[in-house]
């Protein structure tokens, strides 16, 4: 009788991780969206051990409800994802029209669940990176991101004050920087609801591949902002607000402090630290780059994001080399996607020609 039970409850186990993976890799786009997604959940992975590491050598600590707030949105995606591929594959085959209709509802349901919760924990992991790499306390390199901005004949200031003197234009690019996140719920979205499920794959890279070039950045050219260094007058930049480009300084001062504060994610700001690149920026381009090939969603994404880019430099106090490095990071990181679905692409096609000369 134990071994009866023992062999069921494995089975089942065996079941339920089948079907987690299956909806967590969104087998259903085909596998090129399974590789894509193995990609970008290894990311999050990777980045969640060498936090974990990081920690344990640091006296910063992750706040208990953050904790909390981790192990709930594992546990509650992990149940919805179940709910969803049991719902779905029960109602396999079914003909009429309800049926029909639940099993594309649960279906829907799943994928946009999946694309959440990995970007929930992705979010989470790269917070908790750049916390780490504040508290770093590694020098600031402001002065030689101003250097680059003085190199490419840009004057960040004087851009700015322009800016600030049209009340439209400072109004347009202040909304275009505030609704960052609805172009990027609107993209996640809109790529789970009309089923483009190897876009939302390539997407879900771009973002864990965008993020390792954020955590590098990070740590590698650390700033304070635009607007730290070079203190301009209130009145040349006042429709952006007088905390503009400056809201998350003093968090950023206080991890880089001898009594660094909790990492809580209720925190405000505190998905704000870096300057070099610009998350902004990243966001822009490769939310653009994933709605490319609908001219009805391309060409609102394109316009909404180039304004929302440009706000970053006077809203988000970047410079202009902030930029270019976003740019650059996003560049690469389409190529490697780009790579990768060409040699996956040859050796399906070699595959194929294999079992065509074999039969």
């Amino acid at each position: 009788m134990n071994a009866r039970v023992a062999h069921s409850l494995n089975s089942s186990l065996r079941f339920l991780v089948t079907i987690t993976a299956h909806v967590a890799l969104l087998a259903r786009g085909g596998a090129t969206a399974r590789r894509l997604m193995k990609l970008a959940w290894s990311v999050i992975i990777g980045l969640a051990i060498v936090d974990l590491v990081w920690l344990a050598m640091t006296d910063l600590q992750l706040a208990p409800s953050s904790w909390i707030a981790i192990v709930r949105v594992i546990s509650f995606s992990l149940f919805a994802v179940l709910l969803c591929e049991l719902i779905s594959q029960r109602l396999q085959g079914k003909s009429d029209p309800i049926g029909r209709l639940l099993k594309l509802v649960a279906d829907y349901l799943g994928t946009v669940t999946v694309a959440m919760v990995a970007f929930a924990l992705l979010a989470a992991v790269v917070i908790i990176f750049c916390c780490l790499a504040a508290n770093a306390s590694l020098p600031l390199q402001d002065l030689r991101l101003a250097a680059l901005d003085a190199s490419l004949g840009f004057d960040w200031k004087s851009f700015v004050a322009s800016a600030n003197s049209n009340n439209l234009i400072s109004r347009a690019l202040l909304r275009a920087y505030q609704n960052t996140g609805h172009v990027l719920l609107f993209t996640m979205l809109w790529l789970c609801l009309s089923n483009r499920l190897e876009r939302l794959a390539e997407f879900m890279a771009l973002l864990c591949l965008t993020s390792i070039g954020i955590a590098a950045g990070m740590l590698i050219l650390p700033g304070a902002g635009a607007y730290a260094l070079h203190q301009p007058a209130l009145n040349t930049f006042s429709n952006f607000g007088a905390d503009a480009g400056t809201w998350w300084y003093q968090l950023l001062m206080q991890f880089r402090s001898a009594q660094p504060p909790l990492i809580d994610f209720d925190t405000p700001n505190i998905n704000c630290l870096v300057t070099f690149p610009s998350g902004h920026t990243i966001l822009g381009l490769i939310t653009t780059y994933a709605l490319r090939d609908r001219l009805y969603t391309f060409l609102p994404a394109l316009l909404l994001n180039g304004v929302m880019i440009i706000s970053t430099l006077p809203v988000g106090g970047h410079y202009l080399a902030d930029l270019i490095g976003s740019g650059a990071v996003s560049a690469v990181s389409i190529a490697f996607i780009h790579s990768m679905k060409r040699v996956h692409s040859r050796t399906s096609r070699s595959g194929d020609n294999a079992l065509a000369g074999a039969i």
